[in-house]
């Protein structure tokens, strides 16, 4: 094999020479043969190589690897990919493998913010190209946790000082020989003497102590050579060096006499060139540039290269010339060099001395202009760091003032998440040490939250004078601020929307331990199992195309469950297979799948249970659960026995299908109910109302004895009236019972909720007949209180001694209860901005957790002597106590969210004027229908535009150019078209004209204004409606209308398009000229349209229905040159072949080019530059404006981040954190340098403007 050759397969694997090494032939045989037998095995392979820092684990394996595929050619053709990790933390190893993606060929612009990304990103791009076989080299690898972010490497190989036990990661593993033997330690001497054989080194004693006494360690043998030994005297010398105790290493013995050795060779290099090796402490362990040891030393890099030469042959470091010299030095070596020359200085100290003369040696090189630097990658990497570890503020402040030194720095690792991870670190600094920053933290949206910082920010962006923006906040108006600071608090679970499932342990078995979903439904589909506390992933499961349904866990932490369903996914769509969906269980200490067993030799077949439930406590050793069957009909009990579960002949039949299963608290008894007749929909209609039983029966069952404890009917159906509660005899007002949760301490009862009604049963001398008598029922049923229950779900949860009750709120509250003997004693509101989904109290100390369904975990510590808890008097239902409830809370109930309902947003809509942004608004309140200025201002002023109307209002458009707002209302069936004028001007009395007003046909019930529009050239407005049609034929059916006005002379025009479609109508592009929408009718279809103006009519160019399968529509339009009198060119094809041909049969650079999946969301777009296929989870906020000259937006709903991306490349410039509220749509300024985004239908806004950088992505 050529040389060239060999090298491209050999991916930076560091060089080892035959004239430096010595070959450990028995070591480097173990290594090639678990090389060779992952390079045949189909699934690959890891291999890790374990042993103590300088035994020459690294050197063995590159050695190895060369072997193998250099001789033997394994691993072909891929080759390897050496990657030094080292003791480093989350940050840095992210940026090692955003660069490992680089060169694997990833898109580079990509901006990846967490490890679990950048894992599957690598994962999915081997997958895709089929390199799952290409060879992985971790070298030195100390966090454990580290390599669950390397799982993308299906065979590799690791080195670390570490014997990871029991990670589950599937290690081949192989202890490294720690000690050369005397004949290869003298082999390595030779060598490094280059073989100089005027001394005789075999069968001297002196030589064999030194080497017994070096424990063999090749590092230690190796800088013992660079010593030239050629006496007795001088080997007698180094035996008395290392005898002789000397207290200034504190460390332990074996390195305290290879720190003597490295002492040693020092000594022999001369006193100028031993404090230049000194200084080199100040490095980390990794690739250090020629360039920065120049700066340090102050020296020419020509001169620090002659030096580093010379440092590398007395084996003191490694250096490595070429196009960008480095050396790297042993971590031994660097710990060595950090200990302090004057003992009576502190390490602390003396490493704050290194790295200010460090800094000082980069300010003198760059004289003082950070950005000025030669181009070094170490200095851009680690200034920063190295900035802190001097504990100077006045550089960091320096530093990160510098713009011209942020574009650098921008531009060397094409990524901004650098930037700001070393901006993060400096921020915490020096919060921590109280000191005000002044750099630009906000441009980089690192604390949005943080007033002040915002508004130093803003002071440097506007000293700087840059050509280029930088996108920042700069006005937000939003509703949930107190949501998204609580957000960012909570523990983030998940990070899809479908990942809305989790399981808790019960921590009297151990750390408290979450199972839950990553990526649900994708190709990096996981489930991991966490320490709640720590956040560390203590086990994960991979699962390809699947979906999970729902997941549990043992008590103890130690085995998981989850249902799941199979389905084949393809670029635009998930094909779900008509399979069974199962529930797994799976052992995740020994990794294994456990099986059901009918019996102690049959495997149960059927395993396609409706729900399985662990018991929260362990009996007996013994772990219990059960099952509900697909028809929820039928309970078994299963007891795990090793590493199966066995059914033990407990079960329960029941003719309806049984509602809900619950385990009691202390896990003795189980509680379930079902409704006494057959039902169909949410809502729980009867299927006969002829036979309906307004029943619902409620059994609990005792586990040790296997017999019903209890059953009892309760109302299915229930009407509240003045405060009582009777069964319903019809379908009118009633309430359906949704939850019970059974209470089973020294007062027996059930909590029922019905919707939002419902309350605390108690169950001594229960019969049913109690529900007919009034008085029995006000002693046995205690409702909840009225004034709050209004606002109730279904969620409840009851605490571990049953001395609790949780509820979630329809608005956004959650309430606890404290209950005593069966009644309501006291009740708290718990300060929230979420919605509950999942509530849980943890089997301690009765912390709440609370899910909710958008990847955020909350706690609450419900505690009765801190918290301000509320008495409730009368059971919670007379005016007093209502007074009570508003006068406790009547700062939390002043701004709550049924007060915003008051006044209903319709429509909104956003301009510059003047290229100041400005906003209308149109409201509803009561009868009422008016429209006024929003503000989006810096300075906060009163609104100056304010127009009313009795008629009914549906839309509002301003306009740059026209100046004015156009409001469409209806009128007695009338659709009028109104001009408000004097917007600008402000004059004191508002003045309108009616544009247009026509009569609205008999079978059209009302409309929906879909674009409004000004077309400059002409003077006239287009508008786009929906017109909702009654029609006998179909349940729902509308149309598409078309109206031009021209203002100068209201000449008007229409075109009504005769087809129908049945659910609703998108505009997908928009121009003054022609229109494409997307009308779901049924089969779904796009069409194009002309916009008439002057002679040219209005009419329908183009349709395009869907394929039968409704797996999306690929399109083009080609824009006519002269779009007056042309018309536009509008090609699409149903998607029938795969991503790759796709994208090759309609790449051809003469259009703008997107691509709808078959929910009509757009998953590619380009033009005659380039293409860009979007992610799923990215929503384009500007549809009918797909192609602006500069930028266009995107919207991440999962992880609420605004994605900005450069129209003529198509690539990413920047992600903005945005967890304020959901971008819908965006308008930009004319020139492209400000926009305002806003949500559905307006209410909340905020304005992103640039700030000018220096060439920032070019």
């Amino acid at each position: 094999m050529l040389y060239n050759e060999a090298e491209t397969l050999l991916r930076n694997l560091p060089p080892t020479p035959e004239s430096h090494y010595v070959l450990r032939k028995k070591f480097n045989n173990i290594i090639c043969h678990q090389l060779k037998q992952i390079n045949q095995s189909r699934n690959g392979g890891r291999i890790l190589v374990y042993g103590m820092p300088g035994c020459g684990k690294t050197v063995a394996v590159c050695q190895s690897i060369r072997q193998v595929i250099i001789q033997d050619n394994c691993f072909q053709p891929y080759g390897c990919h050496w990657i030094k990790i080292g003791n480093i933390s989350d940050e840095e190893l992210l940026y090692i493998l955003r660069g490992l993606a680089t060169n694997l060929g990833i898109a580079k612009t990509e901006l990846i913010i967490s490890l679990a990304e950048i894992n599957a990103k690598i994962n999915r791009f081997l997958l895709d190209k089929q390199q799952f076989k290409k060879l992985f080299v971790f070298d030195d690898i100390w966090n454990e946790e580290h390599l669950q972010y390397v799982t993308f490497a299906k065979t590799s190989i690791c080195t670390s000082r570490f014997n990871f036990v029991g990670n589950g990661y599937g290690f081949i593993r192989i202890p490294a020989v720690e000690k050369l033997t005397h004949d290869e330690a003298i082999q390595l001497i030779q060598k490094r003497r280059h073989n100089d054989i005027n001394y005789e080194l075999h069968g001297n004693k002196l030589v064999k102590d030194v080497i017994e006494r070096c424990d063999g360690l090749p590092l230690a043998i190796a800088t013992l050579a660079s010593l030239n030994l050629k006496s007795n005297e001088r080997w007698q010398n180094i035996i008395e060096i290392i005898e002789t105790p000397k207290p200034k290493f504190k460390i332990n013995k074996d390195r305290k006499n290879l720190f003597h050795i490295f002492e040693l060779s020092i000594k022999q290099l001369s006193q100028k060139l031993g404090e230049l090796f000194r200084l080199l402490g100040v490095f980390k362990a990794t690739k250090i540039s020629l360039q920065s040891i120049a700066s340090l030393w102050q020296v020419h890099p020509l001169q620090a290269k002659s030096i580093l030469e010379e440092l590398h042959s007395r084996s003191l470091l490694t250096f490595v010339d070429g196009n960008s010299p480095f050396s790297v030095l042993h971590d031994l070596i660097i710990e060595y060099l950090r200990q302090p020359i004057d003992q009576q200085q502190s390490f602390q100290q003396y490493l704050i001395l290194l790295n200010n003369k460090l800094i000082d040696g980069y300010s003198k090189q760059c004289q003082g202009k950070w950005f000025n630097h030669p181009h070094d990658n170490y200095y851009n990497q680690y200034l920063i760091y190295h900035a802190i570890q001097t504990q100077n503020h006045h550089i960091i402040q320096d530093i990160l003032s510098d713009f011209k030194w942020m574009n650098v720095k921008l531009q060397s690792d094409n990524t901004i998440y650098n930037l700001c991870m070393d901006m993060e670190k400096a921020i915490h600094y020096l919060k921590a040490n109280k000191i005000e920053h002044r750099f630009t933290t906000s441009l980089i949206t690192l604390a949005y939250d943080i007033d002040w910082i915002k508004e130093r920010a803003l002071e440097f962006a506007k000293e700087n004078k840059c050509d280029n923006e930088y996108w920042k906040i700069a006005i937000i108006n939003c509703d949930n601020v107190e949501k998204v600071v609580e957000r960012l608090k909570s523990k983030r679970i998940g990070k899809t929307p479908f990942d809305d499932c989790i399981a808790v342990s019960n921590p009297r078995y151990g750390n408290l331990r979450i199972v839950a979903i990553e990526n649900n439904g994708n190709d990096d589909c996981r489930i991991v199992i966490m320490e709640y506390e720590t956040s560390k992933i203590v086990h994960q499961l991979s699962r390809r195309h699947i979906f999970i349904r729902n997941v549990a866990i043992s008590p103890d932490g130690r085995i998981i469950a989850f249902k799941s369903s199979e389905y084949v996914h393809s670029f635009f769509l998930w094909n779900w297979l008509k399979q069974r969906r199962l529930w797994k269980i799976y052992n995740i200490d020994n990794n294994e799948e456990m099986d059901f067993m009918e019996s102690t030799l049959q495997k149960l077949q059927n395993q396609d249970f409706d729900e399985l439930k662990f018991c929260p406590f362990v009996h007996n050793n013994d772990k219990i659960l059960l099952t509900l069957s697909m028809n929820r009909k039928q309970i078994k009990v299963w007891k795990i026995v090793g590493n199966k579960i066995l059914y033990i002949n407990k079960q329960i039949s029941i003719d309806y299908k049984i509602e809900s299963i619950e385990w009691s608290q202390d896990g003795n008894q189980i509680m379930l109910w079902w409704r006494k007749y057959d039902y169909t929909g949410d809502n729980f209609e009867p299927l006969y109302w002829s036979n309906w039983i307004n029943e619902c029966q409620i059994e609990v069952w005792d586990l040790q004895s296997w017999q019903c404890l209890r059953s009892l009917p309760v109302p299915a159906c229930i009407l509240s009236q003045k405060n009582q509660y009777l069964p319903a005899v019809n379908v009118d007002d009633r309430r359906s019972l949704t939850s019970v949760k059974y209470i089973n301490d020294s007062t027996e009862c059930l909590v029922l909720s019905y919707e939002s009604k419902g309350g605390l049963l108690v169950l001594e001398n229960y019969d049913l007949k109690l529900w007919y008598d009034k008085d029995l029922l006000d002693r046995n049923f205690h409702p909840f209180p009225s004034y709050i229950c209004d606002y109730l779900n279904h969620d409840i949860a009851v605490s571990v001694d049953q001395q609790l009750i949780f509820m979630g709120s329809k608005f956004e509250k959650l309430y606890a209860f404290n209950i005593s003997n069966g009644q309501f004693q006291s009740y708290i509101r718990l300060k929230s901005s979420h919605i509950s989904l999942n509530a849980m109290f943890t089997l301690e100390n009765n912390r709440l957790l609370i899910y909710d369904g958008n990847n955020s975990l909350y706690e609450y510590v419900i505690q009765g002597q801190v918290l301000q808890w509320n008495i409730l008097k009368n059971d919670g239902n007379d005016d007093n106590s209502e007074d009570n409830y508003s006068n406790n809370e009547e700062d939390d109930e002043s701004d709550d969210d049924e007060s915003h309902h008051d006044v209903v947003i319709l429509d909104s809509s956003y301009t510059y004027i003047s290229n100041n942004p400005v906003g209308v608004q149109l409201m509803k309140k009561d009868e009422t229908y008016s429209l006024k200025e929003c503000n989006l201002q810096q300075q906060s002023s009163p609104s100056s535009f304010y127009y009313t109307s009795d008629q009914q209002l549906v839309a509002c458009y301003i306009s740059d150019d026209l100046q004015s707002v156009i409001v469409v209302g209806i009128n007695f069936r009338n659709v009028v078209i109104t001009q408000l004028m004097n917007l600008i001007s402000k004059d004191e009395k508002q003045q309108h004209k009616i544009l247009w007003q026509y009569k609205l046909p008999d079978n059209i019930w009302t409309i929906e204004v879909k674009e409004l529009r000004y077309r400059k050239t002409d003077d006239t407005l287009i508008i786009v409606i929906q017109e909702h049609i009654e029609n006998q034929d179909v349940e729902y059916a509308a149309r598409l209308v078309l109206l031009t006005i021209a203002l100068s002379n209201e000449q008007t025009n229409s075109y009504i398009d005769t087809d129908l479609y049945k659910y609703d109508c998108n505009c997908i592009y928009i121009n003054d000229y022609y229109l494409i929408a997307r009308c779901a009718d049924g089969s779904n279809s796009v069409k194009s349209y002309r916009i008439g103006h002057d002679t040219i009519q209005m009419q329908r160019i183009t349709r395009q229905k869907y394929d039968q399968a409704a797996t999306g529509l690929a399109c083009k339009i080609i824009l006519p040159v002269n779009q007056l009198n042309d018309d536009l060119q509008f090609q699409s094809s149903p998607l029938h072949m795969d991503k790759e041909n796709l994208i090759e049969y309609w790449g051809e650079k003469d259009g703008n080019l997107f691509i709808l999946d078959e929910d009509g969301k757009i998953r590619m777009k380009g033009d005659d530059r380039s293409l860009k296929i979007i992610d799923y989870e990215i929503s384009i906020v500007m549809k009918p404006n797909l192609w602006y000259d500069r930028y266009w937006i995107g919207f991440n709903n999962t992880t609420k981040n605004v994605h900005i991306y450069q129209a003529a490349t198509m690539q990413m410039l920047q992600i903005l954190p945005f967890p304020y509220f959901n971008i819908i749509g965006v308008k930009w300024n004319q020139q492209q340098s400000s926009f305002i985004a806003f949500d559905k239908n307006g209410r909340q806004n905020c304005v992103i403007e640039g700030v000018k950088l220096d060439t920032i992505h070019q």
